[in-house]
């Protein structure tokens, strides 16, 4: 699906070009790359154009509004303008109209931008046929029955349920053929089911709610960061954590542990991404002399993937440069040690498996510059909290076991 998203881009940038070429070299005719300024300034700036594509797009393919979607696009499109000035100058295409660098990323936003919403609107039929699902668990009674069947009869909704737990009958046999279907007594495995599964949101759909229970249950959602919705017909969210949502004819006071505002997320994933970049391109010769030292003085690649535990349960690989001797975990300690070492390697400054180039990466913290790649996927933010590694969360849930 990438690849096919990708060709699609290559495609509206080459758009682009043609029709800022015949705007400026109508007299001309023909196709830009018979110039070959303008087909310099193509090849050099496209594989750039692409990249910032990449940095600057959401995950999710067909959730973003369009306000957040063409301030993405707009944002790139800048970024390519000065691009496109810096390449001008650099390589003296001089007889390339100048109005042509600005119509260029012009163009390119609306060919980017208007595609992308066909593209969304061709991927919400897919959805409607099983594909892109919100995974959700539910809670239920008898009432809930005409409200669960709307929910998931409705393909464009995209929800599917992986579980529900009910003490009705009713519900039992309704839906026993489409969910696992559990006693309501064991709402305390939500958050080992999260865990295991990649799970979207929790829907508590009862009539008369149990408030302990309710508050078991989204305090267990907040900790994950899974969004807990809870049917309501209240006209006003009373509590300053609840957001009032409706889905399927349902009211909703839905709990949400992380911002909602997905322009402002698209702001400070941006912000990140021109953090992260700028950080790499004013640290690259430490990046370069670290590599080359680590690379020198002990066997083994220069980077290691660490396992955390991401958004919503999502595991995570984080990059950091590599501190110890390799295989070192598996001929002296367990792999849980080698967690708590690459965390917290101060603490460990004896331990045979660490190698003098790492335990000077450890205490001063360098070995962990190569998160900023991780910024630029996404998978983390410049400013946040940190995420638990997931050997951490293994000892967690064994402890809440025990």
């Amino acid at each position: 699906m990438k690849y096919l998203l990708s060709s699609f881009d290559v495609l509206a940038i080459l758009f682009a070009f043609q029709s800022s070429y015949l705007v400026n070299y109508f007299e001309k005719g023909n196709f830009f790359y018979t110039d070959k300024n303008i087909l310099i300034l193509f090849i050099g700036i496209l594989p750039f154009w692409l990249l910032i594509l990449y940095l600057v797009r959401s995950t999710g393919i067909s959730t973003k509004r369009y306000k957040v979607l063409s301030f993405l696009y707009l944002q790139s499109s800048v970024t390519v303008f000065y691009l496109l000035a810096l390449f001008y100058f650099f390589f003296r295409l001089y007889p390339v109209h100048r109005l042509f660098l600005a119509e260029l990323p012009f163009f390119g936003f609306l060919f980017l931008f208007f595609g992308r919403i066909l593209i969304y609107n061709v991927l919400k039929r897919f959805s409607e046929k099983g594909h892109n699902h919100v995974i959700v668990i539910i809670i239920a009674d008898d009432s809930s029955i005409v409200f669960i069947e709307n929910l998931l009869s409705n393909k464009k909704l995209g929800y599917k349920s992986i579980v529900i737990l009910t003490e009705s009958t009713l519900v039992k046999a309704k839906f026993e053929n489409i969910s696992i279907i559990l006693p309501e007594k064991y709402t305390g495995i939500i958050g080992d089911l999260i865990e295991v599964d990649f799970v979207d949101e929790v829907l508590f759909l009862k009539e008369n709610p149990d408030a302990a229970n309710v508050r078991e249950i989204l305090s267990i959602c907040e900790d994950l960061g899974v969004t807990f919705r809870l049917k309501s017909a209240l006209t006003r969210a009373s509590l300053s954590s609840a957001v009032k949502t409706d889905i399927a004819d349902g009211k909703f006071l839905s709990f949400i542990n992380i911002p909602n505002n997905t322009f402002a997320l698209a702001i400070k994933k941006t912000k990140d991404i021109n953090i992260a970049l700028m950080m790499i391109v004013v640290l690259s010769p430490v990046l370069i002399v670290l590599s080359v030292l680590i690379k020198l003085t002990s066997r083994g690649p220069v980077i290691s993937r660490l396992s955390k535990i991401g958004w919503r349960g999502h595991q995570i690989k984080v990059y950091r440069f590599r501190t110890m001797f390799l295989n070192a975990e598996q001929e002296i300690f367990s792999r849980d040690s080698e967690m708590t070492i690459e965390d917290s390697g101060s603490e460990y400054e004896d331990d045979p498996r660490i190698t003098k180039v790492g335990r000077f990466l450890l205490k001063s913290g360098l070995d962990q510059l190569p998160e900023l790649f991780n910024v630029l996927k996404g998978e983390i933010s410049i400013i946040g909290p940190r995420h638990p590694f997931e050997s951490d969360s293994v000892k967690s849930l064994n402890k809440k076991e025990s």
